[in-house]
């Protein structure tokens, strides 16, 4: 038996290594998905790799989404709640929590750094009013309303 414990010793080596590499792969939360898009819409990750989203595509939590000059793009998350990026746009998915049975998680912190969207609410604004926070450059907006956010000069 003991000419055989080196190669075992070796395989389970090998195989600590290989699990080991697919750590990386290991996705962040999936919050939502994209439902329409009119050009290039782009995603990077918090690895910051680089996605091209189309139709389907998984938005993950710490995605920042931007959208190409006459580009739009639907966005549909976990809770149903859906947001309209307008072209020129960008926009950071810091977090997003939901959990239909518990109540006390629900937090939606978004980062408008340019551009803008508008959105309507899903179940996680009806149930929890204060939990969405919206960081722009021109301040902060929390509530659950429907709205519409444009950081450009009319």
């Amino acid at each position: 038996m003991k000419a055989h414990t080196p190669l075992l010793a070796f395989r389970s080596w090998i195989t600590m290594l290989a699990l080991l590499a697919l750590v990386p792969l290991a996705q962040a939360q999936v919050v939502g998905t994209v439902t329409r898009v009119s050009g290039l819409m782009v995603a990077t990750g918090t690895d910051g790799r680089t996605r091209v989203l189309a139709l389907s595509s998984p938005l993950r939590q710490g995605d920042t989404l931007t959208t190409a000059r006459n580009t739009f793009g639907r966005l549909e998350f976990i809770d149903g709640a859906a947001l309209v990026l307008q072209p020129e746009s960008l926009l950071v998915l810091s977090r997003y929590s939901y959990d239909a049975a518990r109540p006390d998680l629900d937090r939606v912190e978004l980062e408008l750094r340019q551009g803008g969207f508008s959105s309507t609410i899903g179940a996680l604004a009806k149930r929890s009013s204060n939990a969405t926070t919206i960081t722009t450059p021109a301040g902060k907006l929390q509530g659950s309303a429907s709205m519409e956010v444009s950081l450009r000069q009319p």
